[in-house]
């Protein structure tokens, strides 16, 4: 009897030894982001006030600090028969009057005077030709262990303000920090006039604080409306305010009773977004008329006044209406915070 054919099992395949999956990376924690601070400066006192504030809101590790000074191009620079090579080796160590050193030297011992530069950190220069110019753009950086930075930059442009405005775009600054120097006529080539501190508040796309007859410790008068743009910027100030140990208050006003509903929720939508951030509102306030005045008014109480400004682009400068927050920075008799 024929046997059944039996089906043969297929051979088994030869098994490829698996490659080890490899280990992943621990990712590295992200570094908190840094808060970085222009200081525009010239010869003037007002500026070196604004240095001062800069150091009670740079307070901590984690922030940098920038101090421009902004010179009109210049065909006709002398450097004293010094090459310039050697003169741009010794920035700050030769005795040369060059425009705006004076005010930069000024700066830096200020700086190492407040404990907030070391003359044991590392140094490092910086330089970039301009055409026109023999001295061109100059850099020092300054550096520590813990991180923070400090840099004295001596800038060419057009102009004064020209030249704010572009390395506050470049740089892209947390803060503006600007003195108001109630002299019209310009003392030197880098003087900056209140209707440069103006522009610089009017067309920059950040936040600028415009410094004047600034005391400290009086806190910030946050002024907030409706507006949702209104609300994130008063969360923003209150987060600058705390650097400081700045005290907040909040206020509202509007034009007319019917508008009362509206500015006391403004005032409470503002205190939710700010304490969200762990900031405590110290006081806050609801008024009724001139917006512009009561700002004014009751601004002369604080150290600062700030308002908020909303903006629509055209090309990369900004255009604005003669709006309330730019009535009060020309008004104003202490220091104004345009937020953005």
């Amino acid at each position: 009897m024929a046997r059944a054919a039996t089906k043969k099992k297929p051979a088994a395949k030869a098994k490829t030894p698996q490659k080890p999956k490899p280990k992943r990376r621990a990712r590295k924690p992200k570094e908190p982001p840094r808060f970085s601070i222009l200081v525009c400066i010239d010869e003037s006192e007002e500026s070196l006030e604004a240095l001062k504030y800069a150091v009670r809101v740079g307070s901590g590790t984690d922030a940098d600090l920038t101090l421009l000074y902004v010179r009109p191009i210049d065909q006709g620079l002398r450097t004293g028969g010094l090459q310039i090579s050697v003169v741009r080796e010794n920035l700050l160590d030769w005795g040369l009057e060059l425009p705006g050193m004076a005010a930069l030297k000024r700066g830096r011992e200020l700086l190492v005077e407040l404990g907030w530069l070391d003359k044991d950190w590392e140094t490092e220069f910086a330089h970039v030709d301009v055409t026109g110019d023999p001295l061109g753009d100059n850099a020092i950086v300054y550096s520590c262990p813990t991180g923070r930075s400090i840099v004295l930059r001596l800038l060419v442009a057009p102009s004064v303000a020209y030249g704010i405005l572009d390395e506050a775009k470049l740089g892209e600054f947390d803060l503006v920090m600007i003195g108001w120097n109630a002299a019209e006529e310009e003392s030197g080539p880098g003087h900056i006039t209140p209707a440069i501190a103006d522009r610089v508040a009017r067309e920059h796309v950040g936040s600028v604080l415009v410094t004047r007859a600034l005391e400290e410790s009086h806190g910030h008068l946050v002024c907030v409306s409706e507006h949702r743009g209104s609300i994130l910027s008063a969360r923003k100030d209150a987060q600058i305010a705390a650097r400081c140990a700045c005290p907040v208050y909040l206020l509202s006003v509007a034009k007319n009773e019917a508008g009362l509903k509206v500015a006391k929720r403004a005032v409470a939508s503002a205190k939710r977004e700010i304490e969200k951030v762990g900031v405590r509102v110290s006081g806050e306030s609801v008024h009724v008329g001139d917006p512009v005045s009561i700002i004014v008014e009751e601004g002369k109480k604080y150290s600062v006044i700030v308002v908020s400004r909303f903006q629509r682009r055209s090309g990369w400068r900004q255009i604005f209406s003669n709006s309330i927050a730019f009535k009060v920075l020309d008004r104003a008799e202490n220091s104004v915070m345009v937020a953005r």
